[in-house]
């Protein structure tokens, strides 16, 4: 566990493994690496995963709210590599941390080794396709109702809202997994609210032809945010993309599907490699 001082902000990183160095970039925003690690760490005979939390979440500062946007993300990303000392990296990004890691890698694209997309999206502009994946989950009233809340002003509230929708992120939820995955959360209401202005301008589909890095696209079959049909229109723009679907999981087949889910991406590591 450690932290470095870059572009004015502190960001908390932790170091796992001795392979190929790898940027794990978590999703949310409003949360932290730490629903991803230790889930990750079987791939650490392959890659150094450096699991970090970006700035305004997690242990990481909370600079100024204009400061989190995708271009200061990519350039603390870019940062944190150069300060470990890396001429390139692979990069993990789950979620909206996938949305960083498309970013990054179209700003920095000779950076980067190896991206792996887990459960993203290149746009938010399906929002019909949410609604009608989240009624196909026929959620109750409370579910519904917290899926629909704005974001609180307290770190408590938006766990518990949080906790509240989970089952909907799952093929089959556990509680007691889900409450494992997320025990460790350090929450944060700014970040969260942050992303909900940022999303409406995120759009890199036009973009995504520029993209000629090695690339492994995964997701859930059932994940209702960030669905199939977005893993696909990624596949078709990214040339020599590979996708694989996880026919039993939803939005984190890591944990979900695990042997299934680390046999595909150490099959491709050592494929691309």
């Amino acid at each position: 566990m450690a932290t470095a001082r870059l572009n004015e902000t502190e960001i908390y990183y932790v170091k796992v493994g001795q392979g190929l160095p790898c940027l794990v970039m978590h999703g949310g925003l409003g949360m932290d690496h730490t629903y991803l690690h230790p889930w990750l760490d079987p791939l650490e005979d392959q890659l150094q995963l450096i699991y970090y939390d970006h700035r305004g979440n997690g242990r990481s500062d909370r600079p100024p709210a204009e400061t989190l946007n995708h271009e200061q993300f990519s350039k603390d990303a870019d940062a944190l590599r150069y300060r470990l000392g890396y001429s390139r990296v692979a990069v993990i990004g789950h979620s909206y941390g996938g949305f960083i890691a498309l970013e990054y890698a179209l700003r920095y694209p000779k950076k980067i080794s190896h991206l792996i997309l887990l459960n993203t999206a290149p746009a938010y502009n399906y929002g019909a396709e949410i609604r009608a994946n989240l009624n196909r989950k026929n959620p109750s009233p409370e579910i519904l109702n917290a899926f629909r809340s704005s974001t609180p002003s307290e770190a408590s509230e938006l766990e518990r809202l949080f906790h509240t929708v989970l089952p909907l992120y799952f093929h089959r939820f556990n509680p007691k997994l889900a409450h494992r995955l997320f025990a460790d959360v350090i929450w944060s209401t700014s970040a969260a609210a942050r992303n909900q202005h940022l999303l409406p301008s995120y759009n890199v589909i036009a973009d995504l032809k520029e993209i000629e890095i090695p690339t492994l696209i995964l997701v859930g079959r059932d994940d209702f945010v960030c669905p199939p049909s977005q893993a696909d229109l990624l596949h078709q723009h990214i040339s020599g993309s590979e996708l694989v679907i996880f026919e039993q999981s939803g939005h984190f087949p890591y944990v979900e599907e695990p042997e299934a889910f680390f046999l595909s991406v150490r099959s491709w590591l050592k494929r691309v490699s």
